[in-house]
């Protein structure tokens, strides 16, 4: 596995990958979170690991890369603009080719991919993947996409929102609760 020069880069070279599993375990420096945190245009990220493995599937002869990532992300409240921290910890599987045909890159077909369906694999560049951009991609989708402050007064919740849904001893409202009452008095 190489380190390269400037922001969070980890690549790791897949051209000899056989039937034996490529273990890796990256944790990124202080530096490196800064300038993850930057990528990802929020206000910081920290204590970032990612422990997996890389494995040639048998079939395909693509690469399939599973890991197990933790990490501490904090963001700045979309209401009042304080931070917001929260723990990321996620497992994920990502599928990596050799052969660009796997791609389906056809510009003229337009591809909808569901919630179920299979990503589609990532393309291999110079024999290397680097690891950093996947774990990157990772944390940008365990990411809160609206991050509120526990802080906020009721004049700063946005509209829409019910700040009771958050608190667990609210009673929750049944309106059909006594049909069955009012059913049998007929």
């Amino acid at each position: 596995m190489k380190e390269a020069g400037g922001g969070f880069t980890r690549l790791i070279n897949v051209e000899r990958a056989g039937r034996d599993a490529i273990q890796f375990d990256v944790e990124a420096t202080e530096e490196e979170c800064r300038a993850l945190a930057e990528r990802l245009d929020i206000l910081g990220v920290s204590d970032v690991r990612a422990v997996g493995s890389l494995a040639r599937q048998d079939a395909s002869g693509q690469i399939a890369l599973t890991a197990h990532l933790t990490a501490n992300a904090v963001q700045a409240c979309v209401v009042t603009l304080e931070p917001v921290p929260q723990e990321i910890d996620v497992e994920f599987t990502v599928f990596y080719t050799f052969d660009k045909d796997d791609l389906a890159d056809d510009e003229e077909v337009e591809k909808v991919i569901g919630l179920e369906d299979e990503d589609p694999p990532e393309l291999i560049v110079n024999n290397r993947i680097n690891l950093a951009d996947m774990i990157s991609e990772q944390i940008a989708l365990a990411l809160e996409p609206y991050p509120r402050s526990r802080n906020l007064s009721d004049d700063e919740q946005p509209e829409g929102v019910d700040t009771a849904a958050d608190d667990k001893s609210h009673e929750v409202h049944r309106p059909f609760a006594n049909l069955r009452d009012l059913m049998s008095k007929k």
